[in-house]
């Protein structure tokens, strides 16, 4: 049996980081971020996992996008469903509209560099939308517009009305029915 010095273990460790920093990546994504955040840290950029740390970085980047993607196709959806059913307009439904809002104001606010991405994510929103309020109203996706009828300015400003309030569900009492005369 042999005996490995500590020169040794360190010379196999250095050879070995690519292997083991890609299998960490693979297995336990947390895990391989704080070992490359302490690869960094340390000043110890040859053994980072380039490859895997910049497919990394722009999955993240990517699932931005998606976020405020997501964000106004749901926007767009609920102003939609105000646009084509007015008369259901719920509480509901405006706040999800200014929640969208705060989502995707938030995301811009953040996220400055996404801004050249926004007006193609913002296109790429309403046909998603379109079907979501179509499969949500049972209303034909051909009575929806075609196209967008708000620019993403718009969309972003909207203040859907106010819903109608609900008719009392409950009678006033007459003082009469209660034997206040």
């Amino acid at each position: 049996m042999s005996s490995a010095g500590p020169r040794d273990v360190m010379e196999w460790a250095q050879s070995s980081t690519a292997t083991n920093t890609r299998a960490l990546y693979d297995q336990d994504e947390f895990g391989w971020l704080l070992q490359q955040a302490d690869l960094l840290r340390a000043g110890r950029l040859d053994e980072i996992d380039q490859n895997s740390l910049a497919e990394f970085l722009t999955d993240m980047a990517k699932s931005d996008l998606r976020s405020f993607e997501s964000a106004m196709a749901i926007l767009l959806q609920h102003m939609l469903k105000v646009l084509m059913q007015p008369e259901k307009l719920t509480r509901s439904w405006t706040h999800s509209i200014t929640v969208q809002q705060i989502e995707a104001q938030r995301i811009v606010r953040i996220q400055p560099g996404m801004r050249q991405f926004l007006p193609d994510l913002y296109v790429t929103a309403y046909p998603d939308a379109r079907k979501l309020a179509s499969s949500e109203t049972g209303i034909a996706l051909s009575q929806f517009p075609l196209a967008n009828p708000w620019t993403m300015d718009e969309a972003l400003a909207y203040v859907p009305p106010e819903p109608a309030l609900p008719g009392n569900k409950f009678k006033r009492r007459r003082k009469r029915d209660v034997g206040i005369e």
